[in-house]
């Protein structure tokens, strides 16, 4: 992970009322956590059982077809009433890799809000560019800040709803009037929106603007996350745009037959949600009875307001705990906590207490 001393560097040589400088690397990127036996970290985790099914012929000679990939691409239509160009690609992270391909070529910047999934960051830095972190309000978007922090070097703009890694929602109609207001692509991360029981774009507009693009995931609600499999929601010219320049075969045809036996059966990845929502509540009043404070999420994930000291990562993986740190800007350390099963669950509680009782190493709260 990217050491706070460097990260402090980065913020005193870039100094801005609205934003960070920032030009981390998939050095940083947290799938690098050693994964310990009470593993927090992992975000797919499914509690329901999968729906039945035939068993599923594997030819490892063959490609994925483009009737299974129409027949997918039909069923998404038809449950999300979705009328503008789908495209499918290899999970969420698979998609966004390929988008920030096609805007960033002559480098620039890209602006997010402070906290967001870093994956996007860490491209843009692979192609020479940079990232400007806007800071938040509360914890949420702060949309004046990010319209400001746009120059004529942003190449784009990604924001994820709900929030990875702070679990908060954001009502749809503050993107989109953003998207609207702005002339550069903005791209909507929605890979957990199933968990949120809310409105997504996609239900108050019809139509996509040109510059907006919406990114799902079958990772999440559905439990897929092994089998790479994504879509994108876009408007005609931005389709074009991509398949021009990206190759459109990058999942294989078993993880389109599974998404499809999974969307014949939403019932099953609702289930799952209740089991998550469930596991959240449970994790959330038992956190709060040993002094973790979390914000209240809209995700299958959970972010303290509660900040620790910088030993606090170490006591948990001494304890067999992996979890996400997350640093805010002012450097005080908050951890992100992926929800789990009970077992799971029950073996973090019993192990995190265990570490508070050893030492002192919770520091307050945090509010930004």
């Amino acid at each position: 992970m990217l050491g706070v001393v460097e990260e402090m560097f980065i913020r005193l040589s870039f100094k801005s009322k609205d934003y960070i400088i920032s030009k981390r690397n998939y050095l940083c990127d947290y799938s690098k956590i050693e994964s310990k036996k009470i593993d927090m970290t992992l975000s797919g985790k499914y509690l329901a059982t999968y729906p039945k099914h035939e068993p599923i012929e594997v030819l490892f000679d063959t490609y994925p077809s483009h009737e299974t990939q129409k027949e997918l691409e039909c069923l998404l239509r038809e449950e999300y009433r979705i009328k503008d160009r789908i495209i499918l690609g290899s999970g969420s992270n698979g998609l966004l890799q390929n988008i920030v391909k096609l805007f960033f070529i002559d480098k620039g910047n890209l602006v997010t809000p402070y906290y967001v999934f870093n994956q996007v960051e860490y491209a843009v830095t692979s192609f020479g560019g940079y990232t400007k972190r806007v800071f938040s309000k509360n914890y949420d978007i702060d949309f004046e800040k990010l319209y400001n922090s746009i120059d004529k070097k942003t190449r784009m703009v990604y924001i994820t709803n709900p929030c990875n890694p702070t679990g908060l929602y954001i009502e749809p109609n503050k993107v989109l009037e953003f998207a609207k207001k702005v002339k550069i692509p903005v791209i909507i991360d929605e890979s957990s929106i199933e968990f949120a029981c809310s409105k997504s774009i996609l239900d108050i507009v019809e139509h996509l603007p040109d510059n907006l693009i919406i990114v799902r995931s079958f990772s999440k609600a559905f439990g897929l996350a092994n089998l790479r499999i994504g879509y994108l929601i876009c408007s005609e010219k931005i389709e074009e745009l991509y398949i021009k320049n990206i190759t459109t075969n990058e999942y294989s045809d078993v993880s389109c037959r599974m998404a499809i036996i999974c969307m014949h059966n939403i019932e099953f990845m609702k289930k799952n949600i209740e089991k998550i929502n469930d596991e959240k509540e449970y994790l959330i009043s038992e956190l709060n009875k040993v002094g973790i404070n979390c914000l209240k999420s809209f995700s299958n994930i959970l972010f303290t307001k509660t900040i620790f000291d910088i030993n606090f990562i170490n006591k948990l993986s001494e304890n067999d705990i992996s979890v996400v740190p997350v640093y805010d800007k002012d450097n005080n350390l908050h951890i992100r906590i992926a929800v789990q099963d009970r077992k799971t669950n029950d073996l973090f509680l019993k192990n995190i207490k265990k570490v508070l009782k050893s030492s002192d190493l919770i520091k307050g709260e945090y509010s930004d």
